[in-house]
């Protein structure tokens, strides 16, 4: 019987939302690439799920982290009133369509 090597823990990691960490989930996502920890899965919501696709879609985080520091809100968020919320997306979609090579 062969033996099954010793396998690597499997690491997966949830990306919070909230605008302002959107950006700092960057800055960890550097620090556990510098320590040469692998990312097997990533998810997020809201910020979170931006930076976690983008990344998953194969951008440099160099490149994430341009986009993040060079976003603003004027330029993917509009207020309106609807059964669906209060803020509409297409905005945001129209940017992230442009942007991400998938």
């Amino acid at each position: 019987m062969v033996r099954n090597k010793e396998r690597r823990p499997r690491i997966g990691l949830a990306l919070s939302g909230g605008a302002a960490r959107g950006l700092a989930h960057v800055g960890v996502l550097r620090a556990l690439a510098e320590h040469n920890v692998p990312i097997d899965c990533i998810a997020g919501t809201s910020a979170g799920a931006l930076v976690a696709g983008t990344l998953a879609s194969g951008m440099a985080l160099s490149e994430i982290e341009t986009i993040g520091r060079s976003l603003r809100w004027r330029d993917v968020g509009r207020m309106t009133m609807s059964r669906m919320g209060v803020q509409s997306n297409a905005r945001l979609e129209q940017y992230l369509r442009e942007r991400l090579p998938v």
